[in-house]
């Protein structure tokens, strides 16, 4: 069995004794010193260096609960490097006041298994009276400082994504209101043949009975009459070529509807069939359409 020498036993001393006196590594995360009112929560976080130290034990730990007048201890948090009290304060002063967080008597629990003794000191914290300061109050205190401005929101991507959205929505309802205002627009355009001939192809005038045959009549007769400047009928057609002599190819086809106009709205007669008004309507929207 191999001897131990008085130089390595004073040497095993030396190194426990160096170990025992070495600090621990216990330090504090306090909260902000200034600020608060009864209800809010302020939070201490005791860091240890569990590589060095060890951890601390957590029966040393506080319990929760009223500690003084002014502080609740609500939870205690172990953690990996340490742990996290979370105090609330309860009561309020009656004006400007400081009073400190309590101290601790913790228990450290090397890897050794030796167990060491740390003291944790009071904090002292400002606690604001739950009042209205109106303009002419003046706190003297050294701890009060100016309300901090809120942090702006980034509303770039917001604002794009919008913008995206409404870009398109225009652009689907360009699409469905063009052919639309395309036919509008080249309805007022066209001439009064083109639009009565458009009227006659299409819509409530395309009926073959007598009632939609007279009221395509009609619209052919808006036509004329808007073509001649006046009111047109068999007796005064000169003023129609007279006005628009373009129309002379189609005389014939005029005179003739003209004719059987008369016999149809102040006699027995039958109005035109559709045929030939859409006939006679194509005709002059073509001459119209030529001269244009």
């Amino acid at each position: 069995m191999a001897k131990i020498t008085p130089s390595a036993l004073l040497g095993l001393v030396l190194v426990l004794a160096a170990a025992a006196a070495r600090p621990l590594s216990l330090e504090t995360v306090e909260p902000r010193p200034f600020g608060y009112t009864v209800g809010d929560l302020l939070e201490r976080r005791l860091l240890l260096d569990p590589a060095r130290d060890g951890n601390l034990d957590p029966a040393s730990l506080p319990k929760p609960g009223r500690s003084g007048r002014w502080f609740q201890l609500r939870a205690v948090t172990p953690l990996p490097d340490g742990a996290r009290l979370a105090y609330q304060i309860v009561n309020t002063p009656l004006q400007p006041d400081q009073e400190n967080l309590p101290s601790l008597e913790l228990r450290v629990i090397g890897a050794d298994g030796r167990a060491r003794d740390a003291a944790i000191g009071p904090f002292t914290v400002t606690l604001m009276p739950v009042i209205h300061m109106g303009a002419y109050d003046v706190v003297h205190f050294a701890d009060l400082r100016p309300d901090l401005d809120p942090q702006p929101i980034d509303t770039s991507n917001r604002r794009k994504r919008v913008l995206a959205y409404a870009a398109a929505l225009l652009a689907l309802g360009a699409v469905q209101l063009a052919p639309m205002l395309a036919r509008r627009l080249g309805w007022r355009r066209a001439g009064p043949f083109a639009r009565a001939w458009r009227a006659l192809r299409r819509g409530p005038l395309r009926g073959e009975d007598a009632a939609a045959r007279r009221s395509g009549l009609s619209r052919l007769h808006q036509a004329l009459d808007e073509a001649a400047g006046l009111t047109l009928a068999q007796d005064n057609v000169e003023a129609l070529f007279r006005a628009q002599p373009w129309l002379a190819p189609a005389r014939a086809q005029v005179e003739a509807l003209l004719a059987q106009s008369r016999a149809a709205f102040f006699g027995d007669a039958a109005p035109p069939p559709r045929a030939q008004l859409c006939s006679v309507a194509a005709q002059l929207a073509s001459l119209e359409g030529q001269r244009r």
